[in-house]
């Protein structure tokens, strides 16, 4: 199947259309509000004061995650949902729960990245994710990608869409004594061979670190 079918099957198969991102303040105060509640009455139940309420629902403040938790319990609600959670996270793991998929997005995502020797700053270099973005898959261990984040790492990572949707096993190619030969000489090699062979392939030059 070419890239072009995957992306067709893919959007057929996921019914993602957008993606929302919501912050903890902007869920704080839309839960308050469903529950008719003033501030006061929140912090009350959140064991907090109407000034640090207030300072989360206009996001001037952020708790530690500890204290999210807690918040969670509280409030009786999922601890992924009080964070923020996007609506494509949402349905795709409604989608994953379904299908009852074996391997979670955030594992695949460390299989292939760990496999490339690829560090959160390379990560971010190669692919075109904020830092933010590669940690909060991490961190958030996050159990589908939204269908937008899949497309890109399927294209910036040559990896196969139904691999990033686990659809299919990643097998990563497998490297010849050769390669392996010249990926020593080049980490031996200094700054400017190692720029004359990025420059050749048309990467990025690497910076030489002040010390």
């Amino acid at each position: 199947m070419s890239m072009e079918e995957e992306k067709k099957q893919a959007f057929e198969d996921l019914p993602i259309e957008k993606v929302h991102y919501t912050t903890f303040g902007e869920r704080l105060r839309e839960i308050r509000k469903d529950r008719g509640l003033s501030q006061t009455e929140l912090a009350r139940i959140l064991k907090s004061s109407k000034q640090m309420v207030s300072c989360y629902e206009l996001n001037q403040r952020s708790p530690r995650i500890e204290l999210v938790k807690k918040y969670a319990e509280a409030l009786n609600v999922p601890l992924d949902y009080l964070l923020g959670d996007t609506e494509a996270e949402a349905i795709s793991r409604m989608f994953w729960t379904r299908k009852k998929k074996k391997k979670p997005f955030y594992k695949i995502f460390m299989d292939v990245t760990d496999e490339r020797g690829l560090n959160i700053p390379d990560t971010v270099r190669v692919t075109g994710l904020t830092d933010r973005q590669v940690r909060t898959i991490i961190t958030r261990e996050m159990k589908v990608a939204p269908l937008d984040l899949a497309l890109q790492l399927s294209e910036t990572l040559n990896v196969p869409l139904a691999v990033w949707l686990d659809e299919e096993e990643y097998n990563p190619p497998e490297v010849s004594a050769e390669a392996y030969e010249v990926a020593r000489a080049y980490d031996r090699a200094d700054l400017r061979d190692q720029n004359m062979a990025r420059f050749a392939l048309k990467l990025e030059l690497l910076k030489e670190v002040k010390k």
